[in-house]
C-alpha cells in the first residue's frame, strides 16, 4: 500500500539498515582489534546516508531547506590502519543514538497511521 511505502519510509528503513550495518562493522573492529594484519572497517554513515539520499532523489523544496552534502570521498587518517577502542567506543555509542532516533521516528509514523485508522487517540 502507498501510505506504508512512502519514500521517507523508505529512507528511515535504509538508514535503518546502514545502522546496523555499522553496529556489525564497529563489532568486528572490535573482536579483531588485536589482530596485527586486521585493517579497520570503516563506519561511515553520514555518507552511506547521503548515498541513499541522492539514489531517492531526495530534493528541498524551499531555498532555506538543508541539503545533503555531495561529499568529497576523503577517508580520514584515523579511519585507516589499526583500530583504536576508544574511536570504536565512541562510534559505537554515536552509532546507538542514531538507531533510536531512526527508529523512534518509524515508530511515530506507524502511531500517526494506527490513530488515523483506528480513529482514536491516546
Amino acid at each position: 500500500m502507498k501510505i506504508f511505502n512512502t519514500p521517507s519510509n523508505a529512507l528511515i528503513k535504509r538508514s535503518l539498515d546502514l545502522l546496523t550495518r555499522h553496529h556489525q562493522n564497529i563489532s568486528e573492529n572490535v573482536s579483531r582489534m588485536n589482530d596485527p594484519d586486521y585493517k579497520r572497517k570503516p563506519t561511515r554513515f553520514l555518507d552511506d546516508l547521503a548515498r541513499a539520499e541522492r539514489s531517492m532523489r531526495l530534493r528541498s523544496s524551499h531555498l532555506r531547506h538543508i541539503v545533503p552534502d555531495e561529499g568529497e570521498g576523503h577517508v580520514p587518517e584515523w579511519e585507516k590502519g589499526k583500530v583504536q577502542l576508544t574511536r570504536e567506543m565512541a562510534d559505537l555509542a554515536q552509532n546507538q543514538i542514531r538507531y533510536d532516533f531512526s527508529s523512534r521516528i518509524m515508530r511515530r509514523r506507524f502511531e500517526g497511521l494506527l490513530q488515523s485508522i483506528t480513529g482514536r487517540t491516546r
